[in-house]
């Protein structure tokens, strides 16, 4: 038995898809809510006509996903809650996977399925990755053909929040998403906070979904423009969970590596006219951090492993096209090597 949370805004034109295969899991899930960023586009109205066993809880206002995942967590009733947001359609098995996949071991708290492009099945979008010290995530198989992606044979560091299942009393434990972040490094910070508590996390290969559009003016296709939302998203969400999920010790060890690559991703941003977005993002930063210091003594609480038992050191994920060639590409691979090196020195002290 397991409830069913589909996050929504604005998504009318991706809900049929994504119900209609939710809906025909096996097992089906014993209930289903329809969590609304209140939609102008007539979506609540779409799911209360179309689908009356589907429940729908209008939030009021569009305060990002991680506040309507809360939302939704907190209106069902069941354990085992899966998690899937409106631009996803399952495939057939898919939930029946994830539920297998849980079931092999007692301290899986999250576990995710294989994301297949919406523009192309045969290449996989998001099969979760790996907690880099930097607070970005290591992607795996990140657009390569689905018959050349390799399987883990174990936990992996993250899993990416689309489509995922979890236990309600983990999820609690953990005080869900941190609302703070709005959307962008929520992955990051939810699996981060499970990890240092023991929890596992899982990428389930067998488990298949479509990732249709993303979010409008956030997400990025292929060699698609980088939008200068993202480019704030980032100046902010990535020192908020650097600070609110990494010990102190570690933190202040690693200072110069992040202040490194802040340095470099500013150029990134003034290269594409985004230098008022990195700096609106700083600024929101420095409103956040009270906030910040009060996450972070709930995101300590009840942790048992070291960061350096969690993060890694590996090339720093990039969208297809951007520092591939030239000079650009050049300075990617000194910097990557420049951290992993970095790392190795930091590592053992962090704690």
């Amino acid at each position: 038995m397991y409830a069913a949370i589909v996050v929504n805004w604005n998504g009318c034109a991706y809900l049929p898809r994504c119900l209609d295969n939710l809906l025909a899991q096996v097992p089906a899930p014993a209930e289903v809510v329809v969590v609304d960023n209140h939609s102008t586009d007539g979506s609540r109205e779409l799911v209360q006509s179309r689908y009356p066993q589907v429940r729908v809880v209008d939030t009021g206002d569009n305060r990002g996903p991680c506040h309507a995942r809360n939302v939704g967590a907190a209106a069902v009733t069941h354990e085992r809650l899966l998690f899937v947001d409106n631009d996803v359609v399952l495939h057939p098995g898919a939930v029946a996977a994830l539920l297998a996949r849980m079931d092999q071991d007692p301290r899986a708290a999250m576990v995710q399925a294989r994301s297949l492009c919406g523009d192309d099945e045969n290449v996989v979008h998001y099969d979760g990755g790996d907690l880099h010290f930097l607070g970005t995530l290591v992607l795996r198989n990140w657009y390569r053909p689905r018959q050349e992606a390799d399987d883990p044979d174990g936990p992996i560091g993250a899993a990416i929040a689309l489509c995922f299942l979890t236990k309600r009393s983990v999820y609690q434990e953990v005080s869900g998403f941190d609302e703070n972040l709005f959307i962008l490094y929520e992955d990051n910070e939810f699996s981060y906070k499970l990890r240092m508590r023991g929890h596992t996390v899982w990428l389930c290969p067998e488990a298949l979904c479509t990732h249709l559009a993303g979010t409008a003016g956030l997400s990025v296709r292929g060699e698609g423009r980088y939008p200068g939302r993202r480019t704030f998203l980032h100046s902010r969400n990535r020192w908020y969970v650097l600070i609110t999920c990494m010990r102190w010790r570690t933190f202040w060890l690693t200072v110069p590596a992040q202040l490194l690559y802040g340095i470099v991703y500013a150029a990134f941003g003034v290269r594409r006219g985004h230098l008022g977005d990195w700096l609106r993002g700083k600024w929101e930063l420095l409103c956040l951090l009270p906030k910040a210091v009060r996450a972070r003594k709930a995101a300590q609480r009840g942790r048992t492993v070291p960061d350096r038992d969690l993060l890694i050191a590996a090339p720093v994920t990039l969208n297809p096209g951007l520092a591939e060639k030239g000079f650009a590409a050049a300075l990617r691979r000194s910097l990557d090597r420049f951290f992993c090196g970095y790392w190795r020195i930091v590592r053992r002290l962090c704690g």
